[in-house]
Order: structure tokens, then sequence, then C-alpha cells
């Protein structure tokens, strides 16, 4: 038996239509993309939403929405000027923005929101000697937080003046072209993964080509290129890659 072409459509379509109706009314067709962080397991805690989790993709309305975080406070705390702009802003951007310091081993990224957000909601979180916050993200913390002598004494020495460049979206365009033309000279005494970290200085520091090559699962593109700017285009956070090459790193001065 012969069946015309127009039949087939018709029963192809009301097959995936069907499908879906049916997939929908029973909750497993999703097409929102939603994001949930891990919860803490143990402890006080046990069954909130863990800021240690946070990734570079969450924006800052996602944050304010399941830590109950002011978005107001979040975007005043990483020195955005435009409000329109706060809900919609990603943690990663905050990378690009603050590349001088990270040239200087202080660190202004997805790690600092995690920071911050945990000081913010009194949660337990490792504080990082390599992170950082911005000056206007502590006084929001000391005017509404009771902080603990340890995490008082981090903030005194984990701070920095926020730059004029994450003000606007128009100079955060400008800072991502200054952080590809501009490269710093790595210290090889102090042998610490910051933002002006080459592949090279890697490979100096006692780490094989072909481990650095396994982590990142590709071709090491150039010797002289940065590690930052690596991450940045591939879209993979610095954060994270530079905790697993740092492994390496380490490694090779037990």
């Amino acid at each position: 038996m012969k069946i015309k072409t127009s039949a087939v459509a018709v029963i192809i379509f009301a097959s995936i239509f069907g499908t879906i109706a049916i997939t929908s009314a029973f909750g497993l067709w999703n097409t929102v993309n939603t994001k949930e962080p891990a919860l803490y397991t143990t402890g006080e805690f046990a069954g909130e939403y863990n800021p240690a989790d946070i990734r570079g993709s969450y924006n800052f309305g996602e944050i304010s929405d399941l830590f109950e975080v002011s978005l107001e406070d979040l975007g005043i705390a990483f020195a955005l000027k435009d409000e329109k702009t706060f809900a919609t802003f990603q943690c990663k951007e905050l990378e690009a923005i603050y590349t001088s310091a990270a040239s200087e081993g202080k660190e202004v990224g997805t790690d600092s929101v995690k920071t911050f957000v945990a000081l913010y909601k009194s949660l337990p979180i490792t504080l990082n000697d390599t992170t950082y916050l911005p000056e206007p993200a502590v006084n929001i913390l000391r005017s509404k937080v009771k902080l603990t002598e340890e995490q008082s004494k981090y903030l005194d020495t984990h701070t920095i003046a926020p730059l004029d460049a994450a003000i606007s979206s128009d100079t955060k365009s400008q800072a991502q072209e200054e952080s590809t033309a501009k490269v710093k000279e790595t210290s090889t005494t102090e042998k610490i993964i910051k933002g002006s970290t080459t592949f090279k200085d890697l490979i100096d520091w006692g780490v094989k080509t072909e481990e650095i090559e396994k982590v990142i699962n590709d071709k090491i593109p150039s010797t002289g290129k940065l590690v930052k700017d690596y991450a940045t285009e591939k879209g993979v956070e610095f954060s994270t890659l530079k905790e697993s090459l740092q492994s390496l790193v380490d490694a090779q001065n037990k």
C-alpha cells in the first residue's frame, strides 16, 4: 500500500507534537534552561544552595534569585554603573574587566562572586588567597554582615580599588582589547599562575607540554600565548583552568 506524501507529512507532524504534548503534561518537556547550583549536603546549612557552585555563565539576576541577594548590592559591589545591565551581567565578564589586577596575582572573577555571596549570606566557603574583592563589595559586607575575625582580616588584605573600566559596557569592550594587546612578563621566582602567565612560563617551570595539552584537551596554540587569553577564547573559566594547571606546577616543586 502506498501512502501519499501529504499523509506522511501529517503523520510526522502529529507524532512530533503529540509527543511534546504528552511529555509536557507529565512535566518531562522543558524548553527553559534552568540553573540550579549544588546544595550543602551536611552541617547546619544542609539543603541550601552552595555559592561555591556558582559558574561563570551565571548572571547577577540568576544569583540574586537563587541566593536571595540584593541585585542592587551585586551590581554596586562589582562597580557596574548601568543598573539596566545588572541582571544580565555574567560572572565570567569580570575577568576581562579586571585584567590589570590579575597581572599582579589579584584575581577578580567568578570566585570573587562566590566569596561575596557566601559572606553576604553568612554561608561557609574556603577563602582563596588569590581571590580579591572590589572595595565597594567589601564596604557592603562590612556594613551588612557580622563578619568573623578571620573573614575581616581576609578582606583587609584582599581588597582592590574598583576599576573605571567596570563601570560601563562600552569600556568593557575596551578592557577586553587591552587584555589581548597587553602582555606583562611573569616572574619565574614565584611559580603561581596569574593573568600574565604564558604557556612558556609553565614549560619553564618544568611542566611537560603533553601534560598541559592533556589538561586543555588541545594543542598549545603558541608558547607565548597567555593562559588567561586562551581560556577566554575557548569559553573556559580561567579560574578553573588555572587550578588544574597550577596542580601540575606544584607537582614539579615537591
